[in-house]
């Protein structure tokens, strides 16, 4: 089995990129640029995981009855929520700065994401979780490029 941080091919395209944040301003707050990956990733327990893994153990059930029915439907699932254009909110809720970023597509769900580093220090975006919820809380700061 793969191990949680194996980044899984994006089944639209055949790459490893769902999409892209753009540089974002946004007040006092600088969100970087960086691809937006999905890794295999784990789940621990209710609410705490990320990754192909944890999204299935959270939201199978809901999963099924939009027509993904099984844990390999779920890079399809992401890759149907973001699209260039798909608009980006933040909550801004984190006392140190590291806010969480959502893309939103309303007919499929939302994704939340993550600001990571990999191997070469360059900043990418890991999927933490995606569920059905049509409706994105907080301000919208920018678009998928």
């Amino acid at each position: 089995m793969a191990s949680k941080n194996t980044f899984v091919t994006n089944p639209s395209d055949g790459s490893l990129i769902y999409g892209r944040i753009p540089p974002i301003n946004f007040q006092r707050d600088y969100f970087s640029e960086g691809n937006i990956m999905l890794r295999v990733g784990e789940h621990f327990t209710a609410n705490r995981g990320f990754g192909v893994r944890h999204i299935w153990a959270e939201h199978s059930k809901e999963l099924i009855r939009m027509g993904y029915h099984s844990i390999d439907d779920v890079a399809r699932y992401i890759s149907d929520i973001i699209y260039v254009g798909a608009p980006i909110f933040c909550e801004f809720n984190s006392l140190r700065g590291n806010h969480r970023i959502a893309v939103l597509r309303t007919s499929k769900g939302i994704v939340f994401l993550e600001k990571k580093y990999d191997g070469r220090n360059e900043v990418f975006y890991s999927v933490v979780t995606a569920f059905s919820n049509k409706k994105a809380h907080g301000t919208k700061i920018g678009n998928v490029c």
